[in-house]
């Protein structure tokens, strides 16, 4: 697998786990799509952000509790972070160069605004998160969107006929970790939408949780990846989500929310 799609499931899978809009249902109608974004309402903002080229090919997603950064990787994935959406077809619009030249991002947090970030539940405190990466798009990159749904396939995410054969080991909003290593999860008190969210980025589809369960579960997924050696004994995602975990992903379709840029520019190195 190559190492910036690698480090790129480490980084959404902290993402997700942090915190996980709702997916629509499959069968909703999606709301009519918005005027282009110039200005996102941010009540916070990053005290200094410092953005260059980075070829190293060290890439890297990270979230600490004073700042963001990024290395390694192109300007769609800050797009796609700062916007909640995992898969790069729900991002259109993009120039080439937005999908192929690497940069770094380095955006730290005052002390004061991160004590008052810190104050809120973490679903809370990611969502000014993506507020504050969407304005410094807005500063830096000139960016211009506006969100529309389309009509694609997707999987649902439902308790297989079998039964749940995982435990929840902790109540609603506790956060939760995981860990991702070449076909194998290991989730501590990760909810289920997460789940659903990072299997998103595994499978090529959005994913909808109709699994209708709450708070936090441990568990451990393992599986064979695509493109693994034919030697790999493990089960499909699909199977190793029905046989260890008691899950089932059904193919449907239905309404995906994608993100449309209509400006971007290259953003003056600093």
């Amino acid at each position: 697998m190559d190492q910036r799609l690698r480090v790129l499931r480490i980084g959404l899978l902290l993402i997700a786990a942090i915190a996980v809009v709702a997916a629509p249902a499959g069968g909703q109608t999606a709301p009519p799509a918005p005027p282009p974004q110039n200005s996102p309402d941010a009540a916070y903002s990053f005290d200094a952000v410092t953005i260059k080229p980075d070829d190293t090919g060290r890439g890297h997603l990270r979230l600490t509790p004073d700042s963001f950064s990024m290395g390694g990787m192109p300007a769609w994935i800050l797009v796609r972070t700062a916007y909640g959406v995992l898969l790069e077809s729900q991002v259109e619009g993009l120039p080439g160069w937005a999908k192929s030249e690497n940069i770094a991002v380095e955006a730290k947090i005052d002390p004061e605004t991160t004590a008052a970030l810190n104050k809120l539940p973490a679903p809370e405190r990611w969502k000014h998160m993506q507020l504050m990466l969407q304005a410094m798009l807005v500063d830096r990159f000139a960016l211009k969107v506006h969100r529309e749904s389309r009509d694609l396939p997707i999987y649902v995410l439902t308790v297989a006929k079998g039964g749940l054969k995982i435990t929840r080991t902790a109540p609603d909003d506790e956060g939760g970790n995981a860990r991702y290593d070449s076909g194998k999860i290991t989730a501590h008190q990760l909810s289920v939408q997460a789940l659903a969210a990072n299997l998103s980025f595994t499978v090529g589809r959005e994913i909808v949780n109709k699994t209708g369960l709450d708070g936090g579960y441990d568990f451990t997924l393992d599986y064979a990846p695509d493109g693994a050696d034919p030697s790999d004994t493990r089960p499909s995602i699909f199977t190793a989500i029905e046989e260890q975990l008691g899950l089932k992903l059904e193919p449907a379709r239905g309404p995906v929310d994608v993100i449309v840029v209509d400006h971007i520019e290259r953003p003056t190195a600093n």
